[in-house]
């Protein structure tokens, strides 16, 4: 097994975005270097605006690059929909319905096979899956239910929950995020194969585990030591500097703006702190009985296993 508290030669930070489209202001990307210095934003390759495709590109870039140490990188959308509560994705669904993570990221990828730059949007025109997302245009969703997976509820009592993974409207959306992540998981494994491991669905093996993916959540993260980033607060250097400071991580310069139309560069920057943070305490280790609803609805890193 992989030490995962020291056998990290970086931590990538990923603000993610679901929107329609090439590319987007939203998707940022922030490293961090093992020790204390503050981490690094990430620009895109051949433009001011990062696409999926592109952030997919830079992610099996650093599998083929990495050495003895494997990079651990988080994105932030759920990897997968709740499952325990029913025992299924797709309660009640016809045909054949998704029974583990790999199998929903290949569905959602098939449905989508028209769609461009990763986009996840057919899911909801679908006659069968469409009915269980709360989505425009039409907002029919005879089967759709605020279900929540046991990493949210967790989350909320340690400080902040996402919203549903099946709603996909309002401010707090993280569906349509969450389908596209499930196409860039489905062909990112594809392409990688042992190379990729998706915690917490698989073990991470020494020697063979070269890129290490987890699910992340930004605003969990500034909830988590008592600081809540209204009105765009973490785009300031002040503010954010609290949050870094709280993750033993050096400090942005104190002209430092965070760019993105909601301080998205400050959701990386400290996403990639957090993540060398708790890299080093033990957050890997999941108790059998979370452990078993993991492996199907996946965990939000960083997040106590067992609500506060």
């Amino acid at each position: 097994m992989l030490s995962a508290r020291t056998d990290f030669s970086a931590f990538i930070g990923i603000d993610w975005s679901g929107a329609k489209g090439e590319r987007h202001g939203g998707l940022q990307l922030a490293c961090a270097k093992p020790g204390k210095a503050v981490p690094e934003t990430l620009a895109p390759p051949s433009h001011s605006r990062w696409s999926r495709p592109e952030v997919m590109a830079c992610l099996a870039e650093l599998a083929a690059q990495a050495g003895d140490q494997a990079v651990l990188v988080g994105i932030d959308f759920a990897f997968a929909h709740p499952f325990d509560d029913y025992n299924s994705y797709f309660p009640r669904a016809n045909g054949l319905v998704p029974e583990n993570p790999a199998s929903l990221w290949r569905l959602v990828d098939d449905v989508n096979a028209d769609q461009r730059h990763l986009y996840g949007g057919a899911m909801f025109q679908h006659p069968i899956w469409g009915r269980y997302y709360l989505a425009p245009p039409k907002f029919d969703a005879d089967r759709y239910q605020s279900r929540r997976r046991l990493t949210e509820y967790a989350a909320r009592e340690a400080g902040k929950s996402p919203s549903p993974t099946f709603k996909a409207v309002g401010a707090d959306n993280v569906c349509t995020g969450s389908l596209a992540g499930m196409r860039l998981l489905h062909q990112l494994k594809t392409a990688l194969g042992a190379a990729l491991t998706v915690w917490p669905f698989e073990p991470l093996k020494s020697g063979v585990t070269k890129l290490v993916l987890v699910e992340i959540f930004p605003s969990f993260y500034f909830h988590h030591l008592d600081l809540v980033p209204d009105k765009n607060a973490a785009a300031k250097a002040a503010f954010l500097n609290r949050a870094l400071y709280g993750y033993d991580s050096a400090g942005v310069a104190a002209d430092f703006v965070a760019a993105g139309h909601d301080a998205d560069e400050a959701d990386a920057l400290i996403s990639a702190a957090a993540l060398r943070h708790f890299a080093s305490n033990g957050c890997f280790d999941l108790a059998p009985a979370i452990q078993r609803v993991a492996q199907q609805e996946g965990w939000i890193f960083g997040v106590p296993p067992v609500p506060a």
